[in-house]
C-alpha cells in the first residue's frame, strides 16, 4: 500500500472489540474500499488505510502517521465512544487542519456508526454531517446495524455504500485534504475533551442560520412515522430536509432542559422546528414542554403538527385538537408566524411546508443579523379556564407535571 490511501478510517477501538462488531466493521470497510477502488481505478490495497493494532496510549506507527498525513479523504465513525477518546480527537484535529480553507471540510465524511450519538463537540459540528441522499433507515439504525442486516436487506446496505463511496471519490478528485510535510503527534491537541474531563457542550447554539435544530415531541422520538406506511420517520425526514437545504442538522431532545435550549437557540439565531405527535399529547414530557413553549414568543421557532388525512374534515371535534388548544392557548388562539397547527394532512405537505418555514425563518434572521435588530420580548401564555375544563373532561390534565424526559431512540 502507498502512503497516500484514498481514504483514512478514524474510529474508536472500543466500538469494534466485540467479535461480531469487529466482523461488521471489517466487512463495511472492505466493501466500501472495493467500491472506491473501482470508481477511482486504483488497486484495492491503495483504497484505504485502517489501523487495527494501536491501543489507547500506544505510540502511533510510522505507517499510520504517513497515512494520516497524506490520505486524500477520511471517513469518521461517529459514536458515543468516539467523542470521548483522546486519540480519536487527535486524528480528527489533524484531518480538520488539513481541510482547505474557505472550501468547507468535505474531505471528512462522517458515518453514523451507531443510531445514537451525543451532541457533537464544537469541532465536529463544523463538518457537514447529514446527506439527504442517504436512506432514512441508515439514520434510524446506524451503519453497524445496516451491515449486520445486509443478508436480509442488501439493497439498503448497497445504497448507503454508494452514497459514501461517491462522497469519498468527490473529496479525492477535488483534493479537499492538503498533504502535510511533517507531523508531531506530541504537539497535537485533541479536538474535544477526553472522557476524564468532558463537559457538556451546547452545540445547538452554534451555527446561526447555517443549521436547523429539530425537536421531536413524540413517544417514539426520532423513529416516529407520522404517515404510515411511508418509509420516512420524522428524524430521517428532518435530516433529508436539512440536507436538501444545505444546512446542518441537530436534534434537541425533549427533556427537562428543552425550555432552556429553546431559549438558547432563540438567543443565538438558530432556526428550530418542533414536530408534535398528536398521539403523544398525554405524555408528561410532551405536555410540560408544550405548556412551557406556549409561554414564550420565539421567532426562530416553527411548530408543526401532522394529522392523519381522515381527520381533516372533523378536526374541530377531535379530542386531541381540543387538548392541544388547552396546552397552548396563546399559540393556537393567536398563532405567531411559522406555526402549522391544523393544516398538515400528508407526508408531501409536511415535507414541503417544513422546508418553506425553515427558509422563511432563515430569511427573517438574516435581516435581523444584518440590521442589528434587538430581540422581541417574550410573551406569557394566556389562560383559558373553559378549555381546561374541556380537557379535564376527556381525561387530560393540564396541571404542572414533572419532567420525565423523552424515551430513548
Amino acid at each position: 500500500m502507498t502512503n497516500s490511501p484514498a481514504f483514512f478510517v478514524s474510529y474508536a477501538r472500543d466500538d469494534v472489540k466485540h467479535e461480531q462488531f469487529h466482523e461488521n466493521f471489517k466487512t463495511f470497510i472492505a466493501d466500501l474500499g472495493a467500491r472506491v477502488a473501482g470508481l477511482l481505478a486504483i488497486p484495492i490495497e491503495d483504497a484505504y488505510f485502517v489501523d487495527e493494532n494501536i491501543a489507547t496510549g500506544e505510540l502511533w506507527s510510522d505507517q499510520l502517521k504517513n497515512a494520516l498525513m497524506n490520505c486524500k479523504a477520511s471517513i469518521v465513525l461517529y459514536s458515543p465512544n468516539y467523542f470521548t477518546r483522546e486519540w480519536c480527537g487527535k486524528e480528527f484535529q489533524i484531518l480538520l487542519d488539513r481541510c482547505k480553507q474557505g472550501e468547507g471540510v468535505t474531505g471528512i465524511i462522517p458515518v453514523r456508526w451507531l443510531k445514537t450519538i451525543p451532541e457533537l463537540p464544537e469541532r465536529a459540528a463544523q463538518v457537514q454531517y447529514q446527506d439527504g441522499r442517504l436512506p432514512p433507515e441508515y439514520g434510524s439504525r446506524g451503519m453497524r446495524q445496516v451491515v449486520a442486516l445486509r443478508a436480509t436487506d442488501l439493497r439498503l446496505y448497497e445504497d448507503v455504500l454508494e452514497v459514501l463511496a461517491d462522497r469519498i471519490v468527490t473529496a479525492v478528485q477535488n483534493q479537499h485534504l492538503t498533504p502535510l510535510a511533517n507531523l508531531d503527534f506530541a504537539t497535537v491537541k485533541s479536538a474535544w475533551p477526553t472522557a476524564g474531563n468532558a463537559v457538556p457542550h451546547p452545540s445547538h447554539v452554534r451555527g446561526n442560520i447555517s443549521k436547523t435544530c429539530f425537536v421531536f415531541l413524540a413517544s417514539e422520538g426520532w423513529d416516529w412515522k407520522p404517515y404510515e406506511p411511508e418509509k420516512w420517520g420524522i428524524g430521517a425526514l428532518s435530516q433529508k430536509i436539512a440536507g436538501d437545504l444545505g444546512l446542518r442538522y441537530e436534534e434537541v431532545r425533549c427533556d427537562a432542559a428543552l425550555a432552556q435550549k429553546l431559549k438558547e437557540t432563540y438567543e443565538n439565531d438558530v432556526p428550530t422546528v418542533l414536530f408534535l405527535d398528536p398521539e403523544s399529547l398525554g405524555e408528561a414530557a410532551v405536555l410540560q414542554s408544550m405548556e412551557q413553549y406556549d409561554e414564550k414568543y420565539y421567532l426562530n421557532c416553527a411548530a408543526i403538527v401532522p394529522w392523519e388525512a381522515d381527520v381533516e374534515d372533523k378536526i374541530d371535534t377531535d379530542t386531541r385538537w381540543i387538548a392541544l388548544q388547552t396546552m397552548c392557548p396563546q399559540k393556537v388562539g393567536d398563532p405567531p408566524p411559522y406555526h402549522e397547527w391544523r393544516t398538515i394532512f400528508s407526508q408531501s405537505a409536511l415535507e414541503e411546508r417544513t422546508a418553506k418555514l425553515i427558509e422563511e425563518i432563515r430569511s427573517r434572521l438574516m435581516k435581523k443579523l444584518m440590521s442589528g435588530q434587538s430581540r422581541l420580548p417574550t410573551v406569557r401564555r394566556a389562560e383559558d379556564p373553559g378549555m381546561s375544563d374541556t380537557a379535564a373532561a376527556i381525561g387530560i390534565s393540564t396541571g404542572s407535571l414533572p419532567s420525565l424526559g423523552s424515551p430513548d431512540r
